[in-house]
C-alpha cells in the first residue's frame, strides 16, 4: 500500500551518524532496531535508545549531546515512507463494494503505520473500515516472507487459497505465498497495476 523511499531515510540516518543504516534497512526484512520494532517487539522509547546505542558503537567518543534525540530519529525513519496513491486506495473501496474480499497483509511499525493511516483518512478512508481483515506485522510479530505469517492469515480468515489472490512487490513474499497455493500478483513497484488486476480478478470468475 505504502509507497517507500529506502534513500531517502538511509540518507537521513546517515546524517544522525547512523552509517550501519545501509546493513539493517532492507524492504525484504529489516534488521537490526529496524526488525524488532516491525516485528512489534520495541515501543517507540526503546526503539530510539537501541539507535543512539549503535550510534554510539559507531562514534564512541560521542557525547550525550552529540546523539539524536527521539523526534530526529522519528522523523528519519519516517522519511521512507512517500504516501499510498488515492487511486490504490480507490480501487481497493471498489473491489469491496463489488463483493470482493479484500484484506490487507503489511510488513510495517508503529511509526509508518502512523504516517500510513493519515494518507488513508487525506484520501477518504479509514483502514479498519476500508479491509474485512487488517494484518500488520507489529502486532502480529511475525514478518513476511516468515511462512508462519500466512498460516496464521488463512486459518483466522477462513480464505481458500485456491480462491486467493496476494498482491505484493516483494517476490520473495510471493514465492512463500505460492507455497500454501496461493495465486500471486507482483506488481513493479511505483506502478499502476490496477489494470492488470482487473484482468487477474477476471481470471477467477
Amino acid at each position: 500500500m505504502l509507497d517507500l523511499r529506502p534513500d531517502r531515510c538511509i540518507e537521513q540516518f546517515e546524517a544522525l551518524g547512523y552509517g550501519r543504516i545501509k546493513e539493517v534497512l532492507s524492504l525484504a526484512h529489516q534488521q537490526g532496531p529496524l526488525g524488532k520494532v516491525e516485528e512489534g517487539h520495541l515501543t517507540l522509547e526503546t526503539f530510539c535508545e537501541e539507535i543512539r546505542k549503535e550510534i554510539l558503537v559507531e562514534h564512541p567518543d560521542w557525547t550525550p549531546a552529540q546523539l539524536p534525540n527521539n523526534r530526529q530519529i522519528v522523523c528519519a525513519f519516517a522519511s521512507m515512507a512517500d504516501g499510498v496513491p488515492h487511486e490504490r486506495l480507490d480501487i481497493i473501496a471498489d473491489l469491496k463494494r463489488e463483493g470482493y474480499h479484500v484484506s490487507a497483509l503489511s510488513n510495517t511499525n508503529l511509526i509508518h503505520w502512523g504516517y500510513c493511516q493519515r494518507y488513508f483518512i487525506e484520501a477518504g478512508y479509514v483502514p479498519t473500515e476500508l479491509f474485512e481483515h487488517l494484518w500488520l506485522s507489529c502486532e502480529l510479530h511475525l514478518v513476511k516472507p516468515n511462512p508462519q505469517i500466512f498460516s496464521l492469515i488463512l486459518e483466522r480468515s477462513g480464505y481458500r487459497p485456491e480462491e486467493t489472490l496476494f498482491v505484493d512487490d516483494n517476490p520473495k513474499n510471493c514465492e512463500v505465498a505460492q507455497s500454501f497455493g496461493i495465486h500471486t500478483f507482483c506488481p513493479p513497484v511505483r506502478t499502476d497495476w490496477r489494470a492488470d488486476l482487473r484482468t487477474l480478478l477476471a481470471e477467477f470468475k
